[in-house]
């Protein structure tokens, strides 16, 4: 009998439900690349803290790479106890909230949020094939991705909101908003769209630079990292949200292709 398949629980988005956003693809692209066996558990917005909440999972410890205002999100995975060679060590996080009871010493199952803390989970119970971490470039890229966000995002956030579902469409539009300070009917517009792309070019031009200090196809030239998943991440995000956004990246510089195509088989596995 084979073991229990790792679980993926990403967000929710109306059918067919794909993958779309992009904390989740980190984990998944991990998971496809590394060729690991799981299955997706999609949850609306608003639910997910109450079903975290519900399997004992604490939240999301102050200082990690989650968003630190949301104590519990997306993605997390659940390592299935005969998957897991510690099943007696509590989740990664429960260390620094030592009130808060541990899935596996509550179910032997392990459950992990964040994910830069997956990420290292993944590379250590599955290190082949192995997956460079805390690279310089993966710095640089996860500092210029607020920066690309906060430009392009009211940009995109009216199309994303239009294939969310009812509830999380409800939870999404004025949290978004808030952190935003705008309104996104303000942003419905092409001309908005356009204008945004122009402004955010300069960033992109950043990253280029740091894709292009080796000659492909991946951010450390033959060697696959974190940071090539970081980055794919955010091209696949965009194009899920603003179809054409890939071409952007390439109009700006062919690197960013030659890396989308490289990556393209770990993205076919999208639910």
């Amino acid at each position: 009998m084979s073991p229990p398949e790792l679980v993926l629980y990403d967000l929710a988005r109306v059918p067919p439900t794909r993958c779309w956003s992009f904390n989740p693809w980190k984990t998944r692209l991990i998971l496809n690349y590394k060729r690991i066996p799981y299955k997706t558990h999609f949850l609306e917005m608003p639910d997910i803290a109450a079903h975290h909440t519900a399997l004992g999972v604490p939240p999301n410890a102050p200082g990690s790479s989650a968003l630190l205002t949301t104590p519990y999100t997306v993605p997390m995975i659940r390592i299935p106890a005969a998957n897991n060679p510690d099943t007696t060590s509590p989740n990664p996080q429960a260390s620094t909230n030592p009130t808060s009871p541990s899935p596996s010493t509550k179910n032997q199952d392990k459950y992990i949020m964040d994910s830069a803390l997956i990420a290292h989970s993944l590379e250590t119970l599955y290190p082949s094939p192995p997956l460079k971490l805390n690279t310089p470039q993966q710095h640089v890229i996860e500092t210029l991705w607020p920066r690309i966000m906060r430009i392009i995002g009211p940009a995109i956030l009216p199309s994303v909101a239009s294939f969310l579902t009812p509830s999380t469409r409800d939870y999404f539009i004025p949290t978004r908003e808030a952190a935003f300070g705008i309104k996104l009917s303000d942003y419905e517009h092409p001309a908005a769209k356009e204008r945004a792309w122009k402004e955010v070019e300069p960033l992109l031009l950043e990253l280029a630079a740091v894709l292009n200090k080796t000659e492909g196809p991946f951010v450390m030239g033959e060697e696959v990292s974190y940071a090539d998943i970081v980055l794919v991440s955010m091209m696949v995000f965009l194009e899920r949200c603003c179809a054409g956004s890939v071409r952007r990246f390439e109009d700006v510089d062919e690197g960013f292709g030659r890396l989308w195509r490289a990556c393209e088989g770990w993205m076919e596995r999208d639910d």
